[in-house]
């Protein structure tokens, strides 16, 4: 940690920076806090640095990232925390405002759980700020579009290597069997929307973080995969049923109403939400059980699994 603070005071010139601190309960590689005092002016500072010993590729290209934030500073009705600095060398990291506020995935976390009347208006707007994303004109972007049978492929590669979810392989087969027909240009995609990677002080959103696995895909990606965690049945053992928290279809009259477009095949796209969460949690839980990162908390996701699984499942059948 000293290194990559001296990094960054050599990127930062005369700007004084504290001692970084690592951030509680994120899961998503190194994430530091720290300030920075500049011209008198002290402002809260995230880090987002490349884990030790780990290439700058894929979700630890932490650079890319950087990079969707400054996209999103043209996004009108996306807030988007600031990057202040950029290091890229031995170490590499980016430096961005703190957004003001706190997150929480209210059917996930026990502590710090707002009152329903907030739960309800964080919701609705966060289905808002997503349909405000979708509207970003994608044609100046030169990254590759996400095919829908490849990302299909890409998680059911991830969850036989885990081999912790049953009946997975059925699920891919059949979205595979079914991918819808797109029209359209693509849309600027995070990856993983949700109530979690959205900072709120109160009601107001002030930042939409952890870009590590955007793109340019097709809307019912990222509705399907915000929808999944608005779902409280679909998490047992981990989950509960939260007061306040909109219902699917309200949500999806938000995103309607506020110009996003819903896709026909809404139901495929919920259950490729389903297929992807059910995955990467059979992929966390092996690397537990392989001792590659011990976290209890992994214990508790087998009838997560197998309920996403099965609700996918159910989804497809509509």
């Amino acid at each position: 940690m000293t290194r990559l603070a001296d990094a960054i005071r050599a990127e930062i010139g005369d700007a004084e920076l504290s001692e970084l601190t690592p951030m509680a309960g994120g899961r998503s590689g190194v994430t530091l806090a720290g300030r920075l005092t500049r011209d008198g002016v002290t402002r809260e500072i995230v880090v987002k640095a490349k884990p030790p010993g780990r290439p700058a590729t894929g979700r630890h290209d932490v650079l890319r990232q950087a990079d969707a934030l400054d996209l999103l500073a043209t996004v009108p009705g996306v807030p988007s925390p600031r990057v202040l600095a950029r290091v890229n060398g031995e170490e590499v990291c980016f430096v961005m405002e703190r957004s003001r506020g706190s997150v929480t995935e209210p059917i996930l976390d026990d502590d710090d759980r707002p009152p329903p009347d907030i739960v309800r208006e964080r919701a609705l707007r966060s289905a808002g700020i997503l349909a405000a994303l979708h509207r970003f004109d994608t044609a100046p972007l030169r990254e590759p579009i996400s095919d829908l049978a490849d990302e299909v492929g890409r998680w059911s590669g991830t969850a036989k290597s885990a081999g912790m979810a049953p009946g997975i392989d059925r699920l891919a087969e059949s979205l595979a069997a079914s991918v819808p027909a797109v029209d359209g240009p693509p849309v600027l995609v995070h990856g993983d929307f949700r109530l979690g990677n959205l900072v709120f002080d109160g009601a107001e959103p002030t930042g939409l973080i952890d870009w590590e696995i955007w793109g340019l895909s097709r809307p019912g990606v990222d509705l399907g995969w915000f929808l999944v965690f608005c779902d409280a049945s679909a998490f047992p053992g981990v989950g509960r049923p939260v007061d306040g928290l909109p219902s699917a279809d309200e949500l999806v009259e938000a995103y309607r109403q506020a110009g996003g477009d819903v896709p026909d095949d809404l139901a495929w796209y919920e259950a490729f939400g389903r297929f992807k969460m059910a995955a990467i949690m059979a992929h966390n839980l092996h690397r537990h059980r392989a001792g590659r990162h011990v976290d209890p908390y992994q214990e508790r996701l087998p009838p997560t699994i197998a309920r996403l699984v099965e609700s996918g499942a159910e989804m497809l059948k509509r």
